[in-house]
């Protein structure tokens, strides 16, 4: 383990162990732990992918992994909302090419300690992602965007929205990603979150009526069609990291259902449950889905860091959304073995293994839902192209 790392993941732990005690209270209450974002800014975090040279802490993809693995442990929310601004903030710097606005960007959020946030997820489109029902429009100097987008986790605290829209009349068909500051004229945050599970990511939607911002808030564009290195870019940031949260969740079911099983002690039998066979089965079911999750996870991170130009084309996606696609699915068979383990006691909220089993639930719904990696995984086995058409 690098001296780096030997830092970093402590520091999540540490974060965890301070945000732990508060999850419940706001899972309760279905507010947002603005106390946990100012601490993840004091400590760095939120810089964590950041290059050292310019203030970050340097975080690579196996690194950030690791992180957000630990920091799920502490609060599920809070781990999965700050996870929609780091992600896409890894994905710029690896494909950083050094220009100035480059490092001013990075500064703001260094030293500026500014957030980013999403705008990706759309009620018209679901989760996939690459063709955006919201649009701009081209108007002289000035785009002027539409939409609405769902799932703006962070959003009480997000400083300049990142919203992906589809130009309108370009040639060939074209996607493009808009930095819009908080406080633009025609955005609104409308809060309709109250969900079973991640209840205090504050997911709420962002309705985005003629903001006009001008063309140089255009941060990157791309045309609609094949795969590319952004799009391969984005999942392995996202989906690496969404997995590894969730099997953070998991670590921590599996912790408490371990704690739980050593000290229950019924008072018709002469030790605690542990000794029970169906307690020992359920538990190394758990250990095991944990155990393959993470050598996926890992592993596959890893290969992208030495050898970042294998991951090409369809089967270059596939190898980056097959751990999410695993952990998440893991995660929840994991929970539900820790679930039984600890039986009734688990449905009471003054334990935390009710708030783990609806938590965890939410993984398989973040891009590339179940039946989407499900048809990209098995495409790319059977060597069926996904522009091919009709599409079944």
């Amino acid at each position: 383990m690098s001296d780096r790392r030997n830092k970093l993941v402590p520091l999540a732990a540490a974060l965890a162990a301070d945000f732990a005690p508060r999850a419940g209270e706001h899972d309760r209450a279905n507010s947002f732990p603005v106390e946990n974002v100012d601490k993840m800014k004091a400590a760095g975090y939120t810089a964590l992918v950041i290059p050292e040279k310019y203030g970050g802490l340097g975080a690579d993809l196996e690194d950030f992994a690791l992180c957000q693995e630990q920091l799920a442990q502490g609060c599920a929310a809070t781990t999965i909302a700050i996870n929609m601004h780091l992600f896409g903030i890894g994905s710029m710097v690896e494909r950083a090419t050094g220009r100035p606005e480059e490092e001013l960007f990075f500064d703001a959020i260094v030293r500026g300690r500014q957030i980013l946030g999403g705008g990706i997820s759309e009620p018209e489109t679901g989760g996939d992602w690459g063709y955006f029902a919201t649009r701009a429009r081209r108007d002289g100097e000035t785009y002027v965007l539409n939409g609405r987008k769902t799932f703006t986790s962070l959003s009480p605290v997000i400083d300049l929205f990142m919203v992906m829209t589809t130009i309108e009349n370009s040639n060939p068909p074209a996607a493009a990603t808009f930095v819009v500051p908080r406080g633009t004229p025609g955005l609104e945050l409308v809060e309709t979150w109250d969900a079973m599970g991640m209840r205090a990511t504050a997911s709420h939607d962002l309705l985005i009526k003629d903001v006009r911002v001008p063309a140089i808030a255009m941060a990157e564009s791309r045309p609609i069609g094949p795969v590319n290195d952004q799009a391969i870019s984005l999942f392995a940031w996202f989906g690496i990291s969404v997995a590894a949260t969730y099997t953070g969740v998991a670590i921590a079911a599996l912790k408490f259902a371990k704690e739980f099983a050593g000290r229950l002690k019924p008072l018709t039998m002469p030790r605690t449950i542990k000794y029970l066979p169906g307690v020992q089965f359920a538990i190394a079911e758990a250990e095991a889905l944990i155990a393959q999750s993470r050598a996926l996870y890992l592993g596959v991170a890893r290969d992208y860091i030495r050898v970042r130009d294998s991951f090409q084309g369809e089967p270059g996606l596939a190898r980056v959304v097959m751990p999410k696609y695993v952990a998440t699915n893991n995660a929840i068979r994991a929970v539900d073995y820790c679930m039984e383990v600890v039986g009734a006691h688990g449905m009471l909220k003054k334990f935390p293994m009710e708030r783990y089993y609806r938590d965890v639930r939410a993984g398989p719904n973040h891009p590339l839902s179940n039946a989407r990696a499900r048809e990209l995984l098995g495409k790319v086995a059977l060597g069926v192209g996904l522009a091919e058409t009709p599409r079944w």
